[in-house]
């Protein structure tokens, strides 16, 4: 028998799937029973299998160890007895669906492996459409924050956009965003409440409540409109930046439109094309104003 084979017989083997990570990415699988049992290895291809061929039975943990802080944080749950002989093919963290997203918040790790900015598809319309992160434990713990890259929808709206009709049209196209969302997508979903003052009536407000909604102008520029009603609202900070507010509609840059009503009367705030928050004034110009459909996931318990 030859040292090789002496090696590892009677040995356990680890397989690490890498689809949904990143190349550098440093993968560790440690003993739980022997401190001293740990194995690194870096991600250099993604989809290549990590393979670790460990010495004995034992309580094994797969984890992801971050490159700033070295923390090492669980992934995808796996706590597994390995027997002799016995190989396990780890179901490694899921960053790139609503179910794995989802995961992560039940375990708690959201902010350890989650970043602004960072992109999942989901399927709309039988395609695929591509969210961001935008606010990570904004509002509540064990939460998580999406915004469309692209605007959903746009019309055309004049008497300087006028609130009774852009309140009504954000209803009616968040809507059907909601309802083009796949049915096995739609069970992560979350309800969230938005409130914008409806100008011009003094004290009175609207309260948006749903699965999908558009986000205030307080949450896109960090500032709200005047006499909007005072709720738990913070600046998600992928909007941080003029860039990241700029939308495009058919590859066209477009103002579109959030659920506030604006400093004039009977008006709506929007966010121009160059991504710059607007309190609408009293412009009479037909403008043509797109949707940005949001919504949100938390952890279970």
């Amino acid at each position: 028998m030859s040292f090789a084979e002496m090696q590892y017989y009677g040995n356990g083997r680890i397989i690490c799937d890498t689809s949904t990570f990143s190349v550098g990415d440093k993968i560790r699988v440690k003993s739980m029973v022997d401190n001293t049992k740990v194995w690194d290895k870096t991600v250099e291809t993604v989809g290549t299998p990590l393979v670790y061929d460990v010495p004995s039975k034992d309580y094994y943990k797969i984890c992801i160890v971050q490159t700033i802080s070295d923390v090492e944080t669980e992934i995808g749950g796996v706590y597994r007895t390995l027997d002799f002989g016995q190989t396990i093919f780890v179901d490694v963290l899921d960053k790139k669906t609503l179910a794995g997203i989802q995961g992560i918040l039940n375990a708690h790790q959201e902010a350890n492996v989650l970043n602004i900015g960072d992109e999942l598809d989901i399927t709309v319309n039988g395609s695929p459409w591509t969210m961001q992160i935008a606010g990570i434990d904004l509002n509540d713990s064990h939460e998580v924050i999406f915004a469309s890259k692209l605007l959903w929808s746009t019309s055309a709206f004049s008497s300087g956009n006028n609130y009774t009709a852009s309140n009504a049209y954000l209803r009616e196209k968040m809507t059907s965003f909601y309802n083009a969302i796949s049915a096995n997508e739609k069970q992560y979903l979350k309800t969230a409440i938005k409130c914008g003052k409806v100008v011009g009536t003094g004290t009175t407000y609207y309260q948006f409540e749903d699965y999908v909604y558009p986000p205030t102008a307080l949450e896109v520029g960090g500032t709200a409109p005047s006499g909007t009603p005072t709720i738990t609202l913070h600046q998600y900070p992928l909007f941080a930046t003029d860039t990241n507010r700029v939308k495009y509609y058919n590859s066209t840059a477009t103002d579109w439109l959030t659920c506030d009503g604006g400093t004039a009367s009977a008006k709506a705030t929007d966010v121009s094309s160059a991504g710059a928050v607007r309190f609408a004034t009293a412009s009479t110009t037909t403008t043509t104003l797109g949707v940005l459909p949001c919504f949100r996931l938390t952890a279970d318990s």
